[in-house]
């Protein structure tokens, strides 16, 4: 069995998909791309520029809700998804709602605490490639810093705030939802505390291998990870990675 992930190290997207894996005991191969020139080697693979693609026995599945659902479909043990269809509709809204909504709102938080930091998100977007690859990336930077803020959402200060508005929410409903058992659903651990736990990562900086990010960081960003490290929510990020994620 051949398994690839195309990957872009410390995206909360992408680290849905390294989790449903792991979860699931499936051996892959990950391929790093760096975010802009992977462009066309991801669209020519998929027919988009996203990350995460998958490629699994040659059948190629791109965006990380796709990969989650079609590591269920094919690795039995350790379900994700409930049988039981009322669970199985309240699983699937909180991953609508992180998916389409919450995730670009955290992006964009996290984006804006870093965009006038070039030599950290370089830092972060170039890990592990040699070093004149990493030069050449920081020199382009200043070029495409402001595609990157575009294409974050962070041009616009009152997109900034409506975002910030939204993590607050789905912030207070996590802490509410999980207060009982621990979990968004029931009592077992579903594709509902995957998905908003590795999209409110970010805002966390959870210690695991796959999504702690390097310090020293930014201060406007150590700032907003330290204020939701110590929130419910954010703790239940923490205990979900702790307790929920191989291979830390």
């Amino acid at each position: 069995m051949a398994v690839v992930l195309h990957q872009f190290r410390y995206s909360h997207y992408n680290d849905k998909a390294r989790w449903a894996l792991a979860w699931k005991g499936v051996r892959h191969e990950r391929v790093s791309h760096l975010p802009g020139p992977h462009g066309p080697a991801i669209e020519r693979l998929s027919g988009q520029r996203q990350t995460p693609v998958l490629v699994w026995d040659g059948e190629v599945i791109a965006g990380s809700g796709r990969i989650v659902d079609a590591v269920e479909a094919r690795v039995a043990g350790r379900p994700l998804l409930p049988a039981d269809a009322v669970a199985r509709a309240a699983v699937d809204g909180w991953r609508r709602e992180f998916d389409d909504t919450v995730g670009p709102a955290v992006r964009t938080v996290v984006f804006a605490a870093m965009i006038d930091h070039g030599g950290y998100l370089c830092r972060l977007f170039a890990e592990g490639r040699p070093v004149l690859t990493r030069a050449a990336y920081r020199a382009i930077f200043p070029l495409a810093r402001g595609r990157i803020a575009r294409a974050n959402g962070v041009t616009d200060p009152d997109n900034v705030r409506r975002c910030a508005a939204v993590v607050e929410a789905a912030m207070a409903r996590v802490a509410d939802a999980t207060a009982a058992t621990g979990q968004l659903v029931g009592d077992a651990f579903t594709a509902a505390d995957l998905t908003a736990a590795a999209l409110l990562a970010p805002l966390v900086n959870p210690p695991h291998a796959d999504m702690n990010r390097p310090r020293p960081m930014p201060p406007a960003l150590d700032e907003l990870v330290a204020r939701w490290q110590s929130h419910a929510a954010g703790r239940w990020v923490a205990d979900q990675y702790a307790r929920h994620r191989p291979g830390g």
